[in-house]
């Protein structure tokens, strides 16, 4: 009786432990891909502004005022 109750147990063990390790590598993946985002982002980003300091848009033309007569 004692050894079954032992078994039991142990199973009850190693079932929480499984569901424990597998929340744990779910929540790795989350993470992962969200560093993975980010890291990709932030390459677009310093690129572009790369490109912006290499070629700064144009200027917006501007009207002259006409002189008062």
């Amino acid at each position: 009786m004692i050894s079954i109750a032992k078994k039991k147990a142990e199973e009850r063990l190693a079932a929480v432990q499984k569901s424990q390790k597998a929340a744990l590598n779910e929540q790795e993946e989350r993470v992962s891909k969200v560093r993975a985002n980010t890291a990709r982002l932030k390459a677009m980003r310093l690129a572009k502004e790369e490109e912006d300091s290499k070629n700064p848009p144009p200027a917006k033309a501007t009207r002259k005022r006409a002189k008062p007569k």
